[in-house]
């Protein structure tokens, strides 16, 4: 496995990125870079997600479903709260993406 760190300017900012190289095995597994695993807290038996953006895959640790269920707990108390509907959800996601029916 290679790492190099890089600077990149963006907008009068100075940005750090770490760069990896793996290689892919024959049977198209890949092993994550220790640093990485660390910085995603990525143990044994964890499920990871890829998620494909144009060009770029991105990866992420999946959360236990648990950790979700205390996350959106308050936001759907919230809505509860404030008489906000699932339909009224889908109406600001469409917004949101510019969807018009």
């Amino acid at each position: 496995m290679i790492s190099y760190k890089q600077e990149c300017i963006t907008k009068g900012m100075i940005i750090m990125s770490e760069l990896y190289i793996a290689r892919i095995t024959t049977k198209g597994q890949v092993t994550l870079p220790l640093e990485l695993r660390k910085f995603l807290n990525i143990k044994k038996g964890d499920y990871i997600l890829f998620e494909k953006k144009g060009s770029r895959v991105e990866i992420k640790k999946m959360v236990p479903p648990n950790d979700f269920d205390d996350f959106a707990r308050p936001i759907r108390e919230r809505f509860k709260r404030e008489g906000i509907t699932p339909d009224d959800v889908e109406a600001a996601i469409k917004w949101a993406r510019g969807v018009t029916e």
